[in-house]
């Protein structure tokens, strides 16, 4: 009777264990540079949200007193005392409240402002208005290569 050769495998060969590890590194090098870009444009996304957030309640004060308030904190303490205040989160850094709170909004500071805020400037007549985000280091944010702003005309 000729005698049977029985194999028995007791696990992978390191061969094979290098051959997955490399496979799911090559995977992981492909999808995360794709999940930080997409969390990027949804942060983004969320602070161009927050600034129609924050045109809504500049035409309601403009119903309301037929010119655009002089700055956040006029609409601020007008909002809150006709109950269209909206509170916000800053999509970058976590701080939730109100318009006047300073945690998502605030008055135009220039080319550079902190991380992720919506920014409004009023013209000198308070006739019309521009809104403005800044990005994640704190530059406006721009749309293919313009500066990303809401205005009233």
């Amino acid at each position: 009777m000729p005698s049977k050769r029985i194999r028995l495998n007791k696990g992978l060969t390191i061969f094979e264990i290098l051959t997955v590890a490399i496979i799911i590194s090559v995977l992981a090098m492909i999808a995360l540079p794709n999940f930080i870009r997409s969390k990027s444009d949804a942060q983004e996304a969320s602070a161009e949200t927050n600034a129609g957030v924050l045109r809504t309640m500049l035409e309601t004060y403009k119903v309301d007193n037929h010119f655009y308030p002089e700055d956040l904190r006029t609409l601020g303490y007008e909002a809150t005392a006709k109950k269209y205040n909206k509170s916000a989160s800053n999509p970058f850094t976590g701080l939730n409240g109100e318009v006047e709170s300073g945690k998502w909004a605030l008055d135009y500071l220039g080319t550079n402002g902190p991380i992720g805020m919506v920014a409004y400037q009023p013209l000198a007549d308070n006739s019309k208005f521009y809104i403005f985000v800044y990005d994640r280091n704190g530059q406006l944010l721009k749309r293919r290569g313009t500066v990303y702003a809401l205005s009233n005309g």
